[in-house]
């Protein structure tokens, strides 16, 4: 239960950093957050490699990623299907980490690709999101 206490305190502080009033509220794969599709908290480096580097494993704003529940199931479904998919949103959502603020519009740009060819793979292997 401290895990998620911990993720859902560090989700609070990106949403305060990446979401000025105003700003679409849509997660770092394109999709809106909802009452239905919450945030979820996405380590951009895993735990268990954090684990077997000696690292704390804890959330912290700069390893992770804002993600909707929906885009967070997805991504793991993506990393089985395609790793390259899976790193190239992963090395976004680093770009968008160091940027501190807003995506702007080049990075927004490219969350769209990425889900565009995320949604290419999903429909090619017949998969239901």
């Amino acid at each position: 239960m401290r895990e998620n206490k911990i993720n859902n305190e560090i989700l609070k502080q990106m949403k305060k950093i990446y979401y000025p009033k105003g700003e679409l509220y849509i997660d770092w794969m394109g999709y809106r957050i909802t009452d239905i599709n919450k945030p979820s908290y996405h380590h951009i480096v895993k735990a268990e490699t954090l684990k077997e580097k000696e690292l704390k494993t804890e959330a912290t704003i700069d390893n992770g990623a804002y993600l909707g529940k929906k885009s967070h199931e997805l991504l793991h479904k993506i990393e089985l299907l395609d790793k390259e998919l899976y790193n190239s949103w992963n090395e976004l959502f680093i770009l968008i980490n160091k940027e501190k603020k807003y995506p702007n519009e080049e990075l927004i740009s490219k969350i769209f690709e990425l889900n565009n060819q995320t949604s290419k793979i999903i429909e090619s292997k017949k998969i239901h999101i």
